[in-house]
């Protein structure tokens, strides 16, 4: 009867043996398995770390550009404030011509006047000398006549 125990206690222990060994294997697969996960995580981690400094040089290029497109649009700023300084002198001078303009059309039509009244009398003066001559003319005849 011991016998019959103990060989089912051997046989127990031999199944167990036998489990164990299975575990062993299927817990072996498993490693292998995860250790091929582990490199192909590897190989993305590479990868993310060279997708990450190619991040850094294009932001590093971009940065740069923005500080020159900065720089641009203040001298882009200055050029324009020059431009309306330039435009406002411009318009000040066009504004002083045309006070200008008015002061001598002005004057224009005055020395017309002047030169209306300068006729009209040049005109009285002629009518008034042709009278005279006319008379004198006359007279000359008069005494002419006499003579």
């Amino acid at each position: 009867m011991a016998r019959a125990v103990g060989g089912d206690v051997v046989v127990k222990f031999l199944g167990e043996v036998v489990e164990l060994r299975q575990e062993l294997r299927a817990t072996q697969g498993d490693v292998e398995g995860m250790a091929m996960g582990m490199g192909s995580l590897r190989a993305g981690m590479a990868t993310m770390r060279s997708n990450m400094a190619t991040m850094q040089t294009n932001m590093a290029v971009m940065q740069s550009n923005m500080v020159a497109m900065q720089t641009t649009m203040a001298a882009m700023q200055t050029n324009m404030d020059s431009m309306m300084g330039n435009m406002e002198t411009m318009m000040s001078t066009v504004e002083s011509m045309i006070v200008g303009l008015r002061s001598v059309s002005g004057r224009m039509s005055r020395m017309e006047a002047h030169a209306g009244r300068m006729a009209r009398l040049l005109t009285s003066m002629a009518d008034s000398t042709q009278e005279r001559f006319e008379r004198v003319e006359k007279r000359l005849d008069d005494l002419e006549d006499k003579l």
